[in-house]
């Protein structure tokens, strides 16, 4: 999930005047009364004649499903649509459109509730930093719209594994579906992402029943879609394009999401037809150089066209020094009590880059241009008043 954070990076990545982050997906995928989950705050469209579907909580930015909360469940006349309501998961929906007739507006649902942002706030959650379950009681999940599970490593068999007990893993998801979030599973990540390149390269016939396997994993753990995190950018080809394809026309049609980590300096593998197949893009900038932001999301906007709200920027828990060793925010806070202020410090005698508190700020106003706000990781965080992700919930 991260890779050269704040280090050293060659010309064609982000530099940071000296520092640069880089790393480690939700526009739900069209379905036909697909039930609305995720962030509250969009539009959404049901398919001809079917209506909305009373979603978990609320529905993604820029995302195509149906229309959150308990709402009514309008029905769209011949040739019309559905639209389900904006903002908060108000849970009504209009019928009726180009010669249908209308349906009943739909009273407001339960599933928005106050304070749901109109953009994706994407979290990330390691299976190493203690159990899914005791998570489960700790995280506030208030202005979150997606928490993804890092990371599945796929197993000699063409199986995934989560390297965490399925009972610890529902226990979290449980929680997130009550608070309106959906739930990812991150395949691969820094390292991880061998496991994975490892079955294609075995044989590229390993990718259909890796495929398979993985759209039972995410049954059997009621997971809401797959993260790709590949982020070994010699490994993006053919191999990955089919893997990515394969996944898609596999949890699609299931009204599961499948969104992407990536990053202008692995990109160059990549195919533009596997990047727009993507629901979102979760980018890996980390940087505390507002500038690189606003380049690297340029970039895929302009150079990549991709649309503004299926970008999501992404900031970091953590800092490097020199040496492209990693600080934990609660780490650097703990070496200074007022790190919390600014963007650089000491810690153990070496300079140490990161994103303090109003740069965090700074950085999720400048998501709200695009489709929201990721970061990683939740565990890196302090808790109270000098927190990153209360930073990001006081601005969402």
């Amino acid at each position: 999930m991260r890779t050269q954070i704040f280090g050293l990076l060659a010309s064609t990545f982000l530099v940071l005047g000296g520092t640069v982050f880089s790393a480690c997906s939700d526009a739900t995928p069209s379905a036909s009364g697909q039930s609305g989950s995720g962030n509250g705050g969009s539009t959404a469209m049901g398919s001809s004649g079917s209506g909305s579907v009373a979603g978990s909580g609320v529905s993604a930015g820029g995302s195509n499903v149906a229309g959150s909360g308990a709402g009514g469940s309008p029905s769209a006349g011949a040739g019309g649509s559905a639209a389900g309501a904006t903002n908060g998961g108000s849970g009504g929906a209009a019928g009726g459109a180009s010669g249908g007739s209308a349906g009943s507006l739909g009273t407001a649902g339960s599933g928005g509730g106050s304070g749901t942002p109109s953009k994706r706030v994407v979290a990330y959650l390691p299976n190493y930093s203690g159990s899914y379950a005791d998570w489960a009681n700790k995280i506030d999940f208030t202005k979150m719209t997606h928490l993804n599970l890092a990371f599945a490593d796929a197993k000699d068999n063409n199986d995934w594994d989560m390297g965490a007990s399925d009972n610890d893993v529902k226990a979290l998801v449980d929680k997130a579906h009550a608070a309106g979030v959906k739930v990812l599973a991150s395949l691969g990540g820094g390292g991880g992402d061998q496991t994975v390149i490892s079955r294609w390269k075995a044989s590229p016939d390993n990718i259909a029943p890796m495929v398979q396997n993985l759209d039972n994993f995410l049954k059997r753990l009621n997971l809401d879609g797959a993260d790709v995190d590949i982020e070994d950018g010699g490994q993006l080809g053919d191999n990955y394009g089919n893997f990515v394809s394969k996944i898609v026309s596999t949890l699609h049609p299931e009204g599961k999401l499948v969104t992407v980590a990536i990053a202008q300096y692995l990109q160059g593998g990549m195919a533009d037809s596997t990047l727009h197949q993507f629901d979102f893009i979760n980018v890996m900038i980390y940087t505390n150089n507002m500038s690189d932001f606003t380049n690297e999301m340029k970039w895929y906007s302009d150079t990549k066209q991709v649309p503004k709200s299926q970008l999501t920027a992404g900031a970091g828990f953590f800092g490097t020094d020199s040496g492209d060793n990693e600080y934990s925010y609660s780490d650097i806070m703990a070496a200074d009590g007022s790190a919390w202020s600014k963007n650089q410090t000491s810690v153990k005698g070496q300079q140490v880059n990161y994103t303090g508190v109003q740069l965090m700020k700074d950085l999720a106003n400048f998501s709200k241009g695009y489709g929201g706000i990721m970061f990683w990781e939740l565990s890196e965080d302090v808790p109270g008043d000098h927190s990153l992700w209360k930073a990001i919930q006081d601005t969402m």
